[in-house]
């Protein structure tokens, strides 16, 4: 389906509005305006703003050769050729590759020119900063993600619920084959929700990767590894008993706590108890026993450093889970 994005919006809107104020105040060259806006917008603000950076570093670079290369060697395709040499390597040691192409425009407005001066020199900033200007200007509107955060961080909850509750299933109904096609469903989900996580991070100046939707995402990743252990140790147990029961109740009851405003320390004092009442209940008495005993057992662990993973999250980010 045709669909016309923020983005190209902002581009067209931006490069016109360049031109044409470039072109309203005089400026050799106006178009050229136009070329940097283009350029220079970019998906997020944080990227925006190092691009806009490193372009306008990178043009200045230029303009400092031009002033040697073509006045030791003169206006020609020699000088060119060796200006370029030169700058391209200079540009990657300062990290400005980005500004190659903004750059070459620049460099070639004055050979085209054959001479430089105070006023072209100041004519060719002016063409930077117009460019640069305006499209950081576009760039301070950018989609609210947080709608799009939520509905992926509800979408994987419930993910985590339905996987639960198969595990409680195959707890109470051993089967060799316990493959979730849900957990491949969360991966992608998480794989998609990281991305706009990392975008809005991006978007916003004051953020860092210590951001409470981008921890959120991460958790749930080693969540869902942990989770996969257990999925592996549920293919060891052949027959169900008392044990196996109270252990599926448990993740049963699990899908009350995956919700972020209930704290994960409850589960775990849950957790704590059932540990403790299988510790008193007598020894295995069959080897079929013992394997779902010792698979009970590695799962109760799991379990544990999942639950811990969440309690930790859930007491960093309290005061904020409150408010929503």
């Amino acid at each position: 389906m045709f669909r016309i994005g923020s983005r190209v919006v902002k581009t067209s809107l931006g490069s016109a509005v360049a031109i044409f104020i470039a072109q309203t105040i005089g400026l050799n060259f106006y178009a050229s305006a136009g070329i940097l806006t283009i350029l220079c917008i970019q998906p997020t603000k944080r990227r925006s703003i190092e691009t806009a950076l490193r372009r306008f570093a990178a043009c200045v670079l230029i303009i400092l050769f031009c002033v040697v290369i073509f006045h030791l060697i003169g206006y020609n395709p020699v000088g060119i050729g060796l200006l370029l040499l030169f700058f391209i390597p200079s540009l990657v040691y300062f990290n400005l590759q980005e500004g190659v192409i903004s750059s070459a425009v620049i460099m070639l407005h004055l050979y085209s020119l054959e001479k430089m001066t105070f006023k072209i020199i100041l004519n060719e900033i002016s063409i930077i900063l117009v460019g640069i200007g305006i499209a950081l200007l576009c760039n301070l509107y950018m989609p609210n993600l947080e709608d799009r955060i939520k509905t992926y961080k509800e979408k994987i909850d419930a993910k985590f619920c339905y996987i639960f509750e198969k595990i409680s299933h195959f707890l109470i109904v051993p089967t060799k084959n316990c493959y979730l096609v849900e957990y491949d469903e969360t991966v992608q989900l998480l794989e998609e929700a990281k991305k706009i996580a990392k975008l809005d991070i991006d978007n916003h100046y004051v953020k860092s990767s210590d951001d409470e939707e981008y921890a959120y995402v991460l958790m749930r990743e080693r969540q869902l590894f942990v989770l996969k252990r257990v999925i592996e140790t549920l293919s060891v147990i052949k027959v169900s008993n008392g044990q196996s029961t109270i252990l599926a109740n448990f993740f049963k009851d699990l899908c009350y706590s995956v919700n972020p405003k209930v704290s994960g320390v409850i589960s775990l004092h849950q957790l704590e108890e059932i540990y403790n009442m299988f510790r008193s209940m007598p020894l295995p008495q069959t080897s079929d026993d013992f394997e779902t005993r010792a698979a009970i057992l590695t799962i109760i662990y799991e379990m544990e450093s999942f639950l811990v993973m969440e309690s930790k999250y859930k007491e960093k980010y309290s005061n904020r889970l409150k408010k929503e």
